[in-house]
Parts: structure tokens; sequence; C-alpha cells
């Protein structure tokens, strides 16, 4: 039996790495973070609960005792700004408390919203125009906690909105006398280095928080038990700690992958490695509108091997043969050994004449081989059973697999040492 041979352009994947491109993720994936991630801000909402009314505290007690004018006229307002706001804080609480998870933005932006604009107000009506600055020190914390927690989007949004508070506190709101003490280039000044400073803080959380978000998803992906994509912290442009942490994370990786995805007999894929790859290759051809073909292969007659050679002697046999499997294969197929005698082999970005051709090569290479030529050579035959599927076929790998498996019957009930698709 023999086929046209088919040129075979290899296919190169990219791992995951710090660009995060990622061949294994799939809508299920994501949602799983975002679920996870939504759950991690409401977990942070309610900490934080505590640091506002903590802040909310010390500038009541910093705008009382140094605050300009009678203690007894600001008591009033300050009391009255200080009860909406915890009353903001409570009720979201509340809100929060009640939900397994929370929405990633509407929330925590709502609360950024209620701290820049409670401690402008505290300053405000405690304070001198010339003192308006205390606004933008203060949402330096604001700024630093939201892009940490809730990402640069929501540290610019806190920045921006401070930003807009002291202007307006300096520039609009006082009095036509305070307006002139405090001249537009001490204001434009001030605001700069609080920009820079923003920037600063928006830049290094954000950039650390994205790191973190990707080494999230790689450590996702292995709890899932996909071992199959790799990190590459090494591509890092600023290495820190974070990035030993990431190292540390891809030696444990590839130090499980040896140990739990790897035949200790021939150093193929195990079943449950096969099942991760399979599962990974039909993701990418769902969203590649691409092939993947699968292979069983079973060696004829290798009982009587076993019977009539010895155990040993089948060890070496299979050896061997998974030998031949992984020099036909391409970097890009995988090679899995089911056990006994049964192996899988899975062709990503694969049609049918070149998972025939393959077939038919792999079949000719294992009849013209010598299996175990230092302890008296034979010559062995295997059957190859063949299934194809797109990615918009409404099948899953497991049907492929069983498919390809039904296919390896009919090629050993047709005779053996044949092919069957």
């Amino acid at each position: 039996m023999s086929w046209p041979v088919e040129h075979e352009e290899p296919l190169r994947q990219t791992l995951i790495g710090t660009t995060l491109e990622l061949p294994s993720s799939t809508p299920e994936l994501m949602d799983a973070l975002r679920h996870d991630r939504q759950a991690l801000v409401r977990d942070a909402l309610l900490w934080q609960r505590w640091v506002r009314y903590l802040a909310l505290l010390a500038t009541t007690v910093l705008a009382l005792a140094f605050g300009s004018g009678d203690r007894l006229q600001l008591l009033q307002p300050i009391a009255v700004t200080a009860l909406v706001y915890v009353l903001c804080v409570a009720t979201t609480a509340e809100m929060v408390w009640r939900s397994d998870a929370v929405h990633e933005y509407r929330l925590p932006a709502l609360l950024v919203t209620a701290d820049i604009v409670t401690l402008a107000t505290l300053i405000y009506i405690s304070g001198r125009p010339s003192e308006m600055g205390r606004i933008l020190v203060g949402a330096l914390l604001v700024v630093q906690l939201s892009v940490f927690y809730f990402g640069r989007g929501l540290g610019t949004y806190a920045a921006m909105l401070a930003a807009f508070a002291y202007i307006v506190s300096t520039r609009v709101a006082p009095s036509s006398a305070d307006l002139a003490s405090q001249r537009l280039p001490h204001v434009l000044f001030t605001l700069g280095v609080f920009g820079l400073v923003s920037a600063v803080l928006v830049t290094a959380y954000g950039n650390f928080r994205a790191r973190m978000n990707r080494l999230r998803l790689f450590c996702k992906l292995v709890e899932e038990g996909d071992l199959t994509p790799s990190f590459a912290p090494g591509d890092d442009k600023r290495p820190d700690d974070l990035t030993l942490l990431a190292r540390s994370f891809e030696a444990m990786r590839s130090r499980l992958a040896e140990q739990i995805g790897t035949d200790p007999l021939t150093g193929c894929l195990n079943r449950r490695a096969l099942e991760t790859r399979l599962r990974v290759e039909w993701r990418q051809a769902k969203r590649r509108s691409s092939t993947v073909a699968v292979l069983c292969i079973d060696l004829d007659h290798f009982k009587l091997i076993n019977d009539s050679r010895g155990h040993p002697f089948g060890d070496v046999v299979l050896q061997e043969l998974a030998g031949i499997m992984k020099v036909t294969a391409r970097d890009t197929d995988a090679v899995a050994r089911l056990g006994g005698d049964e192996f899988v082999i899975v062709l990503p970005d694969t049609g049918w004449q070149g998972a025939l051709t393959f077939a038919e090569r792999l079949r000719r290479k294992v009849d013209d081989f010598d299996f175990g030529a230092s302890a008296g050579a034979m010559r062995l035959t295997i059957s190859v059973g063949v299934a194809l599927a797109r990615g918009t076929d409404p099948i899953s790998p497991e049907m492929l697999l069983q498919e390809a498996d039904r296919s390896l019957y009919k090629a050993k009930s047709g005779g053996r040492n044949r092919i069957f698709a």
C-alpha cells in the first residue's frame, strides 16, 4: 500500500512567554480566570474598607487639628462629609459581601471616586487655597492602591480625578481674593510633580500587575493539567524578584512534566499527557479552523514476541519502535504510549493526504527495521488506524481518539500490517 508523498512544512508553535501568546487558551479558561479575578476583586474591596475607614479617621483628625478656622465651625461639615463617605463604603461592602464575585471595574471605580471626592472635600473645608496640594498628596495613596489591585485604567482615572479636584479647589471654588494668592505657575508646577509621580506609580505597578497576570495564567494552565506551554521569564527587560519566581515556576513545571507526563520505558508521552496535548491541539484547530489527525498504532503479534523472546526483549522492541516514531514525527507532532504496545501520534495541521503519507512512511520504516539486533534481530510489522477532524466539526478530542482506535481495529481485522482510515 503506497501513497503519494506530500511536502510537509514544519509548523513552529509559539510557546507562552512574556508576550502571552497562548495556543491553549480557550473561552472556558478565560471564563475561569475572569471568575477568579472577580473573586479577588471582591476580597480586595472587603479588606480595603478597613483601610478606607482608617484613612478617613486620620484625615478627619488632621483636618480638625490643623485646619484653618474655628474647629467648632469645621466640625459639622466635616462630620457630614465623613458620615456620607462611611455610608457609601458600608453600603458597597454589604453589596460585595452578598455576592460571590464582583465586576472588575464598576464598584472599584465608584469607591475610588468616593475616595477622591471625600478627600478633596475635607481638605477644602479645612484648608486655605494655598494648601490644596494636600489633595494630591493624599491621592497618591488612592492611585497606588487602585493601580496595584485594579489595573492601570483605574489608577489613571484616580490620578486624573485628583488633578481635576485640585484644579477646582484652587482655581474655581475659592473667593477672588484667595484666587489671586494661588498663582497659575504654582498650580501647574504642583500638577506636574503629581503627574510625574502618578505616572511612575501607574507604570511600575501596572507593569508588575500585568506580569503577575501572565504568571497567573501560566499557573492556571498547569493547574488544569496542561504542562505543554512554557513560561519565558528570561525575556523580561527589567528582571526582579518576580522574574526569579517565574523561573522557579518554569523549572517546577518542567520537572513535573517529566515526572507525570512521560512514559518511563519509551520516553513518549503517557496517556494523561496525551489527553492534555490532544485538547490543546484541538483548541488550536478550532481557533484556526484547521485539522488534527490522530494515528493509533499497534505492533502485530506483540504477545507472541513476549512469550517467545521474553519481556526484556519486548521492552527493547517497544523502545526501538518509539525511537522510529520520534524520528519520523515532526517537532510539532506528539508521540504517546497508551500502554502495552499501543501508541498514538497526534499530527496537528495535517490533512488526509499528509496523515496517510506519514502513516505509510512509518509503516515502511518499521517493516524495514531489524528489532533487537543485539539479541537476535527480527522483523516486525505494525497496524495503523487514522482519524481526522476539522476544528469546525461537532466532535470532541475523545471522540476523535475513539475513531482512530476503531480504524486500528479494522486494520488489524483486515489482516494487519496495513493502514485503515
